[in-house]
């Protein structure tokens, strides 16, 4: 049977931004038979497969998961395969003589030892379950073979063409909020070199009112920088742009990037709340808020990509 057959590659094609959902159903038939593949894919941490296939197909697992391997990287595949038509699988009968034997020499023991009136006839060595078991035996017939392997190319091409239309709407998305986190940045970048100046008038105004009279410039200048230190977000902004711009480049590859694109999250998510529990000014502190909630809105949205 040529399980080497299978190709390292369904349909060739390379995608920016593949979503994790999708559905495919192909069915190839002869005058014999039918084979009915059915893949569906859904959002999940890891690479995890679950197939479902008749028995006089089993050997044909392994391969067919080590090619939906190649096409799929990441996310919950379920596979279902189905078969039917004029096929006569060959049957193979084992027998457990050892565990027969031992069955009668109980029984022989057993009626001598109670004194029990019969013998042990065929009837009672039948229903030995374990002893006596019928299976199919022999490979997967060719013409088979090849309508599994057929049915399965469709199925993965119709599951790839769905993940890539929603990788597409993925993509406008992110870059609709990655556009909108970026201009928040922005403005609070802007606003931030106003802190200190804010606070230094503040300042001087309050110890004016206090003392009612000459002010120290020297006292006001040395807490409006000790001030200006500890409400710094300098590095926090430096660090959440270039987040920004590692997640643009991340999105024109043609590599997965779910799980590189969800640290890069994590990562402005991080920088966020410190800016967030530096931000003495209230403007910056509602910017941070709006900051989180774009974080969230595209953590959401890749939680759905390959």
């Amino acid at each position: 049977m040529p399980f080497s057959s299978f190709n390292s590659d369904v349909n060739g094609v390379t995608h920016m931004v593949m979503s994790m959902t999708g559905f495919g159903r192909c069915v190839k038939q002869t005058e014999k038979c039918m084979v009915q593949v059915e893949i569906k894919t859904v959002n999940h941490r890891f690479r995890e497969f679950h197939i479902k296939m008749p028995p006089q197909l089993s050997q044909a697992e392994i391969p067919l998961r080590n090619r939906l391997s190649k096409q799929f990287n990441r996310g919950r595949v379920e596979v279902s395969v189905k078969l039917s038509g004029h096929i006569s699988p060959s049957k193979e009968l084992y027998i457990d003589w050892d565990l027969i034997d031992s069955y009668y020499h109980f029984i022989k023991e057993a009626k001598k030892r109670y004194q029990l009136a019969g013998e042990a006839v065929l009837s009672d060595l039948l229903r030995l379950e374990e002893a006596i078991v019928v299976s199919e035996a022999g490979d997967i017939d060719d013409d088979v073979f090849s309508l599994l392997l057929s049915a399965a190319d469709g199925a993965a091409c119709q599951v790839s063409k769905m993940r890539e239309t929603e990788g597409d709407s993925l993509s406008i998305e992110l870059d609709t909020y990655i556009n909108s986190l970026e201009e928040l940045v922005q403005r609070t970048k802007e606003l931030s070199p106003l802190i200190q100046t804010t606070y230094t008038e503040k300042l001087r105004t309050k110890l004016s009112e206090m003392i009612r009279g000459k002010i120290d410039e020297t006292r006001i200048v040395s807490e409006a920088a000790i001030f200006a230190e500890k409400a710094d977000i300098s590095e926090e902004m430096a660090r959440l742009i270039s987040h920004i711009s590692q997640f643009r480049e991340a999105l024109l590859t043609s590599e997965p990037i779910g799980r590189k694109l969800d640290f890069i999250i994590q990562e402005m998510n991080r920088e966020a709340n410190t800016i967030g529990s530096k931000a003495s000014d209230s403007n910056i502190a509602i910017m941070s808020v709006e900051m989180k909630v774009l974080i969230e809105k595209l953590r959401e949205q890749v939680q759905n990509i390959e």
